[in-house]
């Protein structure tokens, strides 16, 4: 299934159609009357073409609306997911581009995902909002003869101890077992007890809690590796927090509360095939040295994949058809091949990237850049670049500059190497490619959406995604454009100087037996105030103050006294210089130092959006 051509002369790439449900809304039509005019912000022909062809006639909301409207969510080695790539197969050949479904592996299991309901039905009818994990089993029936049918029974607290497994077991039967939230099940002997008594009970399933009583998000998650001659059979229901809470509250007063949960999940033999799509137009003067700009075109299925990742897919997608139509237009070609991948296997591990990494290692040192769109709806806003790459990028990125408006700016954030992102630039980025992750700022709260049942097309905001679709494009040509391919050294940042303690804020809260930390006499309690004379009070600052300078600093902290409520400060010495990679660290340093002067200074700099910090409680 592909055309071995490049740009079709002045053929223009046809439309998308698209009638969207009358349920959908969207934030702003995508093909809106013809703007104002923009100031050029190139001489590049092409660019200009981009820029005017998106005002005039921009279809990234259509593209959207095709993936996670009419399509929907797409499980890999679902039906939907093969739909959504054969789609995107015949959008790419029918622009003008070479175009391929490569498999790459396959799942042991199918997964099929059928309609679901749930009820409290005793003492009075309430309905309950609730998922289930992917590959997991539905309900039986009541007496187990209906695949999907419902199930009524009493809902139940996990027993925590014998003496309430052994009051619950006369009840077990169609029963619903509810978790509480963050409870760890006993494990051991009591733990294989109840596991059994669940077992000839023949319990209709367990009730977890999907967050705590304050989050309504449900998130979907699930493991596809499975034994297709063990396949599980208990239903789990993810049940939403402030519903789960309020019944074991009911529950614990002593109501006699009856559920009723009906599932039509089926986990049939494999193996599945999942594949990749990849397009590309080829390069004119260097086609086999490649600019990469993908996004993963699967997706969690308790939503309809809009926000992860359809809005990435719709840019890729986008950008493609405006470079392929400004080709056409001008009579141009990039200087290098461009390659348009949507990747599946994303959510289960950065799967379809890897694999396609690994299968196409020989093309590895000609791909000069790879650009992954994967963190939402929100306008992109930003780049990772190192001090090496960062002259060669700010002349790539001037046009975007130029073109962002004022409430939709753009600039690069100096690292001290490209982040590892849990995103398919990293399949690229730990082989050496130059693989960059979007970063992205605007109003829309991404982890309100992420893996949760609200992610939807009403939630993608056009307007940005108009905007990031058109920095895609100019991004992507003015890459493949350059004389020479994107350096590589110092490419990724050097293991940090660590602590050897786990804080939160700049609080320890515990130390690592034989750490630095606990050489230096730093205490569980103790709030750091300052690094080398340096007031810290967040942990950026915290870590930033660490991680430059000399090898050896002196940290001071508040410490409680044992005998009475208040502190006293205590200068603590930190000597690195010992550490295996400080070395390297400093000799890096004084190489940036020497070549690019005190300008470009990103060990000097808190941790921004492209190196994000720690979580609390995180060792360093």
């Amino acid at each position: 299934m592909a055309l071995l051509i490049g740009c079709r002369g002045s053929e223009a790439p046809a439309r998308v159609s698209v009638e969207r449900p009358a349920s959908v809304e969207v934030d702003v039509a995508s093909n809106p009357e013809p703007p104002v005019e923009r100031a050029p912000i190139s001489d590049d022909a092409v660019i200009q073409a981009i820029v005017a062809i998106a005002d005039r006639d921009s279809q990234v909301g259509d593209l959207l609306a095709a993936v996670a409207v009419e399509i929907g969510p797409r499980l890999t080695g679902s039906p939907q997911l093969l739909e959504a790539e054969l789609w995107a197969v015949d959008q790419f050949e029918g622009w003008g581009l070479t175009a391929t479904h490569e498999q790459w592996g396959s799942y042991p299991v199918a997964f099929d995902r059928g309609k679901a309901t749930g009820a409290v039905v005793r003492p009075e009818r309430e309905p309950l909002e609730f998922g289930t994990w992917a590959w997991t089993p539905g309900t039986r029936g009541q007496d187990g003869l209906e695949a999907g049918g419902p199930v009524r029974g009493q809902a139940l607290r996990y027993p925590e101890d014998a003496a309430q497994l052994r009051a619950r077991k006369p009840y077990l039967r169609d029963a619903w077992i509810m978790v509480p939230y963050g409870f760890e099940r006993p494990s051991g002997k009591l733990g294989q007890q109840i596991e059994r008594a669940f077992e000839r009970g023949k319990i209709a399933g367990l009730v977890f809690a999907a967050g705590d009583s304050d989050d309504p998000r449900i998130s979907t998650h699930g493991d596809h590796r499975l034994d297709p001659d063990k396949l599980p059979t208990r239903v789990e229901i993810q049940l939403r927090g402030d519903q789960h809470h309020a019944l074991l509250q009911r529950i614990d007063a002593g109501d006699y509360v009856e559920l009723e949960f009906g599932v039509a999940n089926r986990l049939l033999p494999g193996p599945v095939p999942v594949y990749n799509v990849i397009a590309e137009l080829p390069g004119a003067s260097l086609p086999d040295q490649r600019v990469i700009v993908g996004g993963h075109l699967d997706s969690w299925d308790g939503g309809s994949g809009a926000i992860d990742n359809a809005a990435g897919v719709a840019t890729t997608m986008e950008a493609a058809r405006l470079i392929a139509a400004a080709c056409a237009r001008t009579g141009q070609r990039p200087r290098r091949t461009i390659s348009f991948q949507l990747w599946s296997g994303e959510e289960q591990g950065l799967l379809g990237s890897t694999a396609w990494v690994a299968a196409h290692a020989d093309q590895l040192a000609g791909i000069s850049a790879a650009l992954v769109h994967d963190n939402g709806t929100n306008y992109i806003s930003a780049l990772p670049v190192t001090p090496e790459l960062h002259a060669i990028m700010q002349a790539v990125f001037e046009p975007v500059t130029k073109l962002s408006p004022a409430d939709m700016p753009f600039s690069l954030e100096l690292v001290e190497g490209l982040p590892f992102e849990p995103s398919d630039s990293t399949s690229f980025l730990r082989e050496g490619v130059p693989a960059f992750f979007w970063g992205q700022s605007g109003r829309s709260d991404y982890d309100h959406y992420h893996h949760t049942q609200y992610d939807h097309a009403d939630a993608v905001i056009d307007a940005y995604q108009r905007h990031s679709a058109l920095v895609v494009a100019i991004a992507a040509w003015q890459l493949a454009q350059l004389p020479a391919p994107l350096e590589r050294h110092n490419l990724v940042a050097l293991p940090g100087r660590k602590l050897g303690a786990a804080l939160h804020d700049t609080r320890v809260v515990s130390i690592l037996e034989g750490s630095l930390a606990a050489g230096a006499g730093l205490a569980v309690g103790d709030r750091i105030l300052e690094v080398a004379g340096e007031p810290v009070s967040t942990l950026a600052q915290l870590l930033a103050a660490v991680r430059r300078g000399d090898s050896r600093k002196t940290l001071t902290v508040a410490r409680r006294g044992a005998a009475g409520p208040g502190t006293t400060r205590v200068e603590l010495q930190f000597d690195w210089s010992q550490d295996p990679d400080e070395a390297e660290r400093m000799a890096r340093q004084a190489e940036r130092r020497k070549r690019f002067g005190e300008q470009l200074r990103p060990w000097d700099t808190e941790p921004g959006a492209a190196t994000p910090e720690p979580a609390p409680h995180e060792h360093d």
